[in-house]
């Protein structure tokens, strides 16, 4: 196994982690006071003209009101034996602001409420990807024009947790450049194309987490015919159990925390302070940042230093900043002025840009040094992203600071001289079954939604088979929970170079298409707008674009929108040939020459590129080494982008047929 792979394996058993709290379940709110979870508060969408859940807790028996300012009908309730309360409202066509007052022994006033469509925005980090992250395409025009307040945003920090929570930290805020620029930018875009379309409000709730599988996504109940979660739910509640009656939690942080602590009683530059501002470092090598590890370097396993002198100034003085490093090989430790401000302690973020903060009390005019600990266990190490993504940016506003250039570097301990990464499968951690339908989903449960997008599956790759079943049963599962047959739109993974993993990644997206089995679902193809050296592709506008084709075809019966491009319909022999049929496919066409990444196999099952050309609606493909065919796929690849397109300039989904022959 290639050591990507097996990073990709330990990203199920160590996460973001160290900032990780395993809750073992809401503390129950302060009684007397009507309360609300966050998720109902000031600025919220609401779903139009539909019957939405409103709830909260108070007394035992205590009477509550709701009256919204749309209508004369007040709501009334009584709270349960265990002091919680719901209602249903009805809401009318989009509109607003309005105002919804709660009463009972206290009242609460909800204003600025808008009536629109609400969608949530669930998976991995291409879900995840905020313009603060970097990376995006036209990232400044495009964050400086998210200023509309009929968008509105709700998100809340990541976190798993040992049972279903009843809240989260959410918050509702209107779409401006400051609060859209830590918000999902497919989430985001996918909204501004709702909005030209249909000229009403539009919510988003956040609910994603980069690096995460699909079954973290899904309650017990939801996996409950799958064998293979068992003993992982079981462990799950066990813990729960064990911190219920005053247990310690164990998790995949407290292992970390071990670690890096005999590595600092080994490093050098722990032991004679190479992160201290008043540190000379004039005996250091000059680096440019970014780049690989190269020469003496180039085979080293092991911990270097990078330090880097740098003046804030005015214009980024006292306030709270984004440090953006690119991506590092593999982990690291952030200090400023000696001090650790943040770091990636967990392996299998090689490819992941860092964001930390820096807090306006940190961030005083003047003089600074950064000190960074890079932290490579296998193969090449170094930071590894973009001169662009180093710099210091005011975390809600424009100005920057590029970091990017000379630093200066010295090699610490090398990686034979400290113990191996533990790797117990026992932990819990975010990619643990249920945990994040727990801590995120959970919380969000019954609000009134219209639709889920979903942009994840990269971390499922090499289990496709399991991945065909576990994505329905993920949609059942949020469709019962949330009461409503959700439309479900979600995104096939674009191409990226897993390290030759070709097989896995192309029967993860085979997996997906037949995702699309399920009624009310969508897929949006990205086999065009991939990056093979990016897992995280810049053009983040065309996904949301695309989904949206998806939602104002399927969901809002606009009859004039192509959703999507060709899809795979049937495949015949025709003699020495074979000629797939597709969905979807008026004006197909091959951009720039012949289709291409189409093949075919005999008998023996071995495929072989193939001449393919375009006839109306159809491929006809062949190859003149495979007199007889009998199956064909198309774009079964990790990072190379496919040609074929309709005439709504959409590209053709990849797909595997074995034993065609009007195979369908």
């Amino acid at each position: 196994m290639s050591r990507r792979s097996v990073f990709a394996s330990l990203r199920a058993l160590w996460s973001m982690g160290v900032a990780l709290f395993m809750a073992a379940g809401s503390a129950a709110p302060a009684r007397a006071d009507v309360a609300l979870p966050h998720v109902i508060g000031s600025h919220m969408v609401l779903q139009q003209q539909s019957d939405v859940a409103l709830w909260g807790t108070a007394d035992a028996g205590e009477e509550v009101t709701v009256a919204p300012s749309w209508t004369k009908e007040v709501a009334t309730t009584k709270a349960g034996a265990d002091g919680r309360f719901r209602v249903k409202v009805k809401t009318p066509a989009a509109g607003g602001p309005f105002t919804i007052t709660i009463r009972g022994k206290n009242t609460i006033e909800l204003d600025d409420v808008l009536v629109g469509e609400v969608w949530l925005c669930g998976g991995q980090s291409n879900m995840e990807w905020a313009f603060a992250y970097g990376g995006v395409l036209d990232l400044e025009k495009e964050r400086a024009a998210a200023n509309d307040p009929q968008i509105r945003l709700c998100d809340t920090p990541n976190r798993a947790a040992l049972a279903p929570e009843s809240d989260g930290t959410f918050e509702w805020t209107p779409c401006t450049p400051e609060s859209v620029n830590g918000f999902s930018c497919v989430g985001y875009f996918f909204a501004r194309e709702l909005r030209k379309a249909l000229n009403v409000p539009v919510g988003l709730i956040g609910v994603n987490w980069g690096g995460t599988v699909a079954e973290a996504w899904v309650s017990e109940e939801g996996l409950a015919r799958f064998p293979q979660f068992q003993p992982a739910i079981e462990r799950v509640k066990k813990q729960h159990a064990s911190e219920a009656a005053g247990g310690v939690a164990k998790t995949a942080a407290d292992a970390t925390a071990q670690w890096w602590a005999a590595l600092d009683r080994e490093d050098l530059g722990v032991l004679h302070g190479w992160a201290a501002p008043a540190f000379d470092d004039g005996g250091w090598e000059a680096a440019t940042v970014p780049s690989t590890w190269s020469g003496e370097l180039e085979k080293f396993d092991g911990v270097a230093w990078y330090r880097r002198a740098f003046e804030i100034p005015a214009a980024l003085a006292e306030k709270e900043l984004d440090l953006g490093l690119g991506a590092i090989d593999d982990m690291d430790q952030c200090f400023l002025d000696g001090e650790k401000i943040a770091g990636t302690e967990s392996p299998g973020h090689w490819t992941e840009p860092r964001h930390y903060r820096i807090t306006a009390a940190k961030a005083t005019a003047g003089r600074h040094v950064l000190a960074l600990r890079v932290v490579d266990t296998a193969g090449q190490g170094g930071l590894t992203g973009k001169p662009e993504e180093v710099r210091l940016a005011v975390a809600k506003g424009d100005a920057s600071l590029p970091l990017a250039g000379e630093w200066k570097l010295r090699v610490g301990l090398d990686a034979r001289r400290f113990p191996p990464l533990p790797a117990d499968p026992q932990e819990i951690n975010p990619n643990t079954p249920t945990v994040l339908w727990n801590g995120l989903v959970n919380p969000v449960v019954p609000f009134g939604v219209r639709g889920a997008l979903w942009y994840q599956g990269e971390s499922n790759r090499g289990r496709a088979a399991e991945y065909s079943d576990l994505m329905p049963a993920l949609i059942a599962d949020w469709r019962k929970r949330f009461e409503r047959d959700l439309p479900f739109l979600f995104v096939q993974i674009a191409p990226f170079n897993y390290d030759g993993t070709r097989t896995a990644t192309s029967e993860l997206r085979q997996a997906q298409l037949q995702t699309l089995r399920v009624p009310n679902t969508g897929m949006a193809v990205t086999m065009d707008i991939g990056d093979p050296g990016n897992i995280h592709p810049a053009n983040k506008q065309e996904v949301g674009r695309r989904l949206s084709l998806w939602a104002l075809a399927m969901t809002y019966g606009k009859k004039d929108v192509e959703c999507c491009g060709p899809l795979f319909e049937s495949a015949a022999v025709e003699g020495a040939a074979m000629r797939v049929k597709f969905q979807h496919a008026k004006g197909l066409v091959a951009k720039d020459g012949a289709p291409k990444l189409f093949e075919v196999a005999g008998a023996d099952g071995k495929f072989t590129p193939a001449i393919a050309k375009v006839d109306g609606e159809t491929v006809v493909v062949a190859s003149p080494v495979v007199k007889e065919p009998k199956s064909v796929r198309f774009g079964f690849t990790d990072g190379e982008a496919t040609n074929l397109f309709n005439g709504a300039g959409l590209p053709a989904s990849p797909f595997c047929v074995i034993g065609a022959n009007d195979a369908k």
